[in-house]
């Protein structure tokens, strides 16, 4: 086992990078579905983000907003 923690799964603190993922994400699940750019890949790309970054506050209600978002799209699509 390595003592220096490369090991882990490290979370990124780049302010802008997360910034620029969450405005093209938050343009890109506002745009019609498509068969491969459904919700369920959405929401992974979502999440990809929300597990890979060090967000604040504000950063963080925007991926829930998204999120939220995305579960209503696929209720609605399965329905």
């Amino acid at each position: 086992m390595q003592a220096d923690g490369y090991h882990c799964r490290q979370r990124l603190t780049a302010t802008h990078v997360v910034e620029s993922e969450l405005q093209h994400l938050e343009w890109a699940t506002r745009q019609p579905m498509m068969r491969r750019l459904n919700a369920c890949y959405w929401r992974r790309r979502v999440l990809d983000v929300k597990g890979g970054y060090e967000l604040t506050a504000q950063q963080g209600m925007r991926i829930e907003r998204m999120l939220k978002q995305l579960a209503d799209h696929a209720g609605s699509s399965v329905a």
